[in-house]
């Protein structure tokens, strides 16, 4: 079934137009640099502290399990929380499936693919930094399985990237 995006989730964090006072330590802030590879580089976030953590989240707070999208610097890199003691800064979406509609880990692997890729950049403006704005990404429009189905998919996913990670640990060693 074909869905809006914006329909499909439960919440879209942007904190766009945003910029906490950093600290040297305290909650790490998830910036566009440190998504890489579908996973977090937490030793490439900033900190703020928890004082300023509670006055910067106005807008809600990210979840475990929650799907963080870079809207520029670069479009697209996309990785999954697996923390919630977390900031988020400019230029990263947190995205969090519908109940029933669209599974978190589906989410992330179609935002990776091909035709996820394509999809933003189908909608993305800039000339020397291009992105994509929340309103353009809030009419992407994606072709959802049932939620039976999508979370059949993840697991044989989420399978074959245990797998990749075992052979690449394997090689290391070698």
């Amino acid at each position: 079934m074909k869905y809006k995006v914006e329909d499909a989730l439960e919440k879209i964090l942007d904190y766009r137009g945003k910029t906490p006072k950093k600290s040297n330590n305290g909650i790490p802030v998830i910036s566009a640099k440190c998504i890489k590879n579908g996973r977090i580089d937490y030793s490439s976030c900033y900190f703020i502290s928890s004082g300023e953590y509670g006055k910067f989240m106005t807008r809600g707070f990210p979840r475990k399990g929650d799907i963080i999208l870079t809207t520029e610097a670069p479009l697209g890199n996309v990785a999954k929380l697996n923390r919630e003691d977390i900031g988020v800064a400019q230029r990263v979406l947190t995205l969090r499936g519908k109940a029933g509609v669209l599974d978190n880990d589906y989410l992330l692997y179609f935002l990776k693919s091909g035709e996820g890729q394509n999809l933003l950049k189908s909608r993305e403006s800039g000339t020397t930094v291009t992105g994509i704005k929340q309103s353009e990404f809030r009419k992407l429009e994606i072709d959802l399985p049932p939620i039976s189905i999508q979370k059949r998919m993840v697991k044989i996913l989420l399978l074959l990237d245990q797998k990749i990670d075992i052979n690449t640990r394997i090689n290391k060693n070698l």
